[in-house]
């Protein structure tokens, strides 16, 4: 099996799509680094951060890894007590995603497991987004909360998601280009379970096609 990764914008449904993904493939789902749980406690913060470019490095590091230590880095991951527990840098969440590519696979959503892994054949990337606004009706619906909070939650969620990868891996570039993804679908147009059988059927033909060298150039 193969690895697949999911990014996913607020209200896109990656955390119904991404489980039931790796349940129809009996494989891992590994969560994204930074819960919509917790993106309430570093959006000023994050902003405050990002504001001050004298020394927005330094702070927007220090900000990520409070998140990152806050909700640990391998919820779902069925590994050894040496492999578990939080982690303050990056550096630690790309070795783990490495090594749940190396040893079987998973279904990482976030993370940004698209540009970590993004030299293998064996690893089919997805992307799920939508209409802004279909996207908070969705959360309004999911989450049981009002308009306000929905439109609130959708922008400090997406500008949290963006910065993360802006400050991390800025060589890849924007999140949302296409490129980066073999499929992009708009989860709220296409139902979520439509939107997993394409993902499921999609990763097969990519890993029944994928060279049995792992980390090999695509």
């Amino acid at each position: 099996m193969g690895t697949i990764t999911i990014a996913a914008t607020y209200g896109a449904g990656g955390s119904i799509i991404g489980p039931a993904v790796a349940e129809r493939l009996s494989l891992p789902f590994v969560d994204r680094a930074i819960p919509i749980a917790i993106v309430k406690q570093i959006h000023e913060p994050l902003v405050a951060a990002l504001a001050d470019e004298s020394i927005a490095d330094g702070r927007v590091r220090r900000v990520f890894n409070s998140v990152l230590s806050s909700a640990g880095l391998f919820a779902g991951v069925p590994f050894g007590s040496e492999h578990l527990g939080i982690a303050p840098e990056v550096a630690h969440t790309e070795v783990a995603i490495r090594k749940v590519a190396d040893t079987g696979g998973a279904v990482i959503l976030g993370r940004a497991a698209v540009f970590v892994l993004n030299e293998r054949t064996d690893v089919f990337h997805v992307r799920l987004d939508g209409d802004v606004e279909a996207r908070r009706r969705a959360a309004m619906e999911f989450e049981h909360i009002d308009y306000k909070a929905a439109a609130k939650m959708q922008q400090d969620a997406d500008q949290a998601r963006r910065a993360y990868i802006a400050h991390f891996y800025p060589r890849c570039g924007n999140w949302d280009d296409p490129r980066h993804y073999h499929m992009v679908l708009d989860s709220t147009a296409v139902s979520h379970a439509a939107c997993v059988d394409l993902i499921v059927r999609g990763a097969q033909d990519l890993f029944s096609r994928s060279e049995p060298a792992k980390g090999a150039a695509r």
